[in-house]
């Protein structure tokens, strides 16, 4: 029995043995803090950039610690800011002072910092690996399932620890998704980084039309089967898109509203779909515009003008009319604070009260009475969208420091015919400089239940941040648009669909 029991010891030792040199071919890499000059919140910027490029040197062959006496490799850097233009450098050390390799990028606004960061990692990793490494491990390891104790007679024991109780870890659910299958639908990858998205007609075959903007660009795809792109145009600079939403008038034409914004000024667009094209009607129109299903009902188009100096949003919104260039306003839905065009909508109460739902500026969901009043207001944020615009503010250079305003959109809520609102939330949010960046999305329903909202179910978080997303009530199918390749200065990213059926 003895015997056995020091062949099991002999055995298990050797095991653990085994997995050290998989330990050992890792380099392990502290990134120090960098010197940041030419910005304002200097000490953000700093972990801001650590953790960022950290993040991205993580991987199979470095293993990013954190600390320099846990490292084996230091990295140390610097950020400078000249206008809008910027240069990251990086140097990497051994812990005895021996240089490895410099790099250093460099991009023309704070848009292009994340991919540069990206592409400053790649280049440390490329030279890293030509360094030969021979590194012994600081600490041997047994596997997590054996623990050696002592016994009495001098003889390492090999003793089994009880398993972690239920729900101690979470795994995610294996969940095969079909093209053909009716629970869920995933697209190929998409080119351009999407960050908005409206629906179009069905099909007598079921597919659907889509569109999606970028900055400046309009793709039109229909989506079966597969995705297949149909048509698109991009806009002159330097015009910015920020909504897209599409429309049937009463002759079965579908109108695409498309706001845009140039010099800080409204310049909107309307598009009609004929056949494979899409065909502008109406161009420079001075609105934001929106089309939605208003209070659960039926989709309208609504509008809504901007204001001079610092009221980016002016008065109420409207429901609108278009009649070829001339847009008409009627039926002002008054806006109660934080409110306008793109983050509110209203629902019915049970007793027939009409109540509005906003996204404040800081993301919390608010619900206000028929005479603007607060009822409610959620203990978490939702909403969180990384599109903005810019308008001159040299008004208040010497307060900020900054020329422009920078006014960022916001998640739209939808209200179902039910009576249900629903929301996305965009989760991992940072600021750089004046960017904000997100990295996981879900979309949550709620029901008001005469006092609060109630969550009714929320979706499981992407693993990419979602700039926008439509529930199709009608067949009861969730789109959900994702980044799953941010643009940068030489690439313009990717994006996908999914579409979840929901139960």
């Amino acid at each position: 029995m003895k015997k056995q029991m020091i062949l099991m010891a002999v055995l298990l030792m050797t095991l653990a043995l085994s997995v050290v040199p998989v330990v050992a071919a890792q380099t392990r890499l502290f990134v120090a803090d960098m010197s940041v000059t030419g910005v304002q919140n200097k000490d953000e910027m700093k972990t801001t950039l650590q953790t960022l490029l950290a993040s991205r040197l993580n991987g199979d062959t470095v293993l990013a610690v954190g600390s320099a006496a846990e490292a084996d490799v230091v990295v140390t850097g610097s950020y400078v800011s000249i206008g809008k233009v910027f240069s990251v450098d990086a140097l990497a050390k051994t812990v005895d002072g021996k240089t490895l390799s410099r790099a250093f990028v460099q991009g023309d606004n704070q848009d292009e910092l994340i991919p540069a960061v990206g592409k400053l990692a790649e280049k440390l990793l490329a030279e890293l690996a030509k360094v030969p490494t021979a590194q012994a491990p600081r600490t041997s390891a047994l596997p997590a399932a054996v623990v050696s104790i002592p016994a009495a007679s001098g003889v390492v024991k090999g003793v089994e620890m009880s398993p972690a109780a239920t729900g101690e870890f979470i795994k995610p659910k294996e969940v095969e998704v079909s093209r053909n299958d009716s629970g869920g639908w995933q697209s190929k990858r998409l080119a351009g980084a999407a960050g908005l998205m409206a629906t179009g007609r069905i099909s007598a075959d079921g597919s659907r039309e889509l569109f999606f903007a970028e900055t400046r660009r309009i793709s039109y795809y229909r989506q079966g089967k597969e995705m297949t792109l149909i048509a698109s145009t991009e806009l002159a600079e330097p015009r910015k898109i920020i909504s897209i939403d599409t429309l049937e008038d009463g002759a079965g034409n579908l109108d695409m509203y498309v706001t845009v914004i140039r010099a800080g000024e409204l310049l909107s667009q309307v598009w009609q779909v004929s056949g494979d094209k899409m065909v502008l009607v109406a161009d420079e129109m001075p609105y934001y515009f929106r089309t939605f299903s208003h209070a659960g009902g039926p989709k309208k188009l609504f509008a809504q003008t901007m204001g001079r100096s610092d009221v980016d949003f002016f008065g109420n919104v409207f429901e609108a009319t278009r009649s070829g260039k001339t847009i008409t306003m009627k039926n002002a839905v008054k806006m109660p604070r934080y409110g306008n065009i793109y983050n509110f909508n209203q629902f019915r109460a049970s007793d027939g009260a009409l109540l509005t739902t906003v996204l404040s500026t800081d993301n919390y969901l608010v619900i206000y009475d028929e005479n603007q009043k607060e009822l409610w207001r959620s203990n978490d944020k939702f909403g969180g969208s990384e599109l903005s615009f810019q308008r001159d503010d040299s008004d208040n250079l010497r307060v900020t420091g900054d020329q422009y305003r920078w006014t960022f959109m916001n998640q739209r809520i939808q209200v179902t015919p039910g009576g249900e609102v629903v929301v996305g939330k965009n989760d991992g949010f940072m600021v750089l400089g004046k960017a904000r960046t997100y990295k996981t999305g879900a979309v949550y329903c709620f029901v008001w239940n005469g006092s609060t909202l109630d969550e009714k179910w929320h979706t499981r978080a992407t693993q990419n941040y979602m700039p926008d997303y439509y529930l199709d009530s009608a067949r009861n199918e969730l789109l959900m648009l994702q980044t799953v390749l941010r643009p940068g200065m030489n690439e313009k990213g990717a994006s996908s669909l999914t579409i979840k059926k929901v139960e």
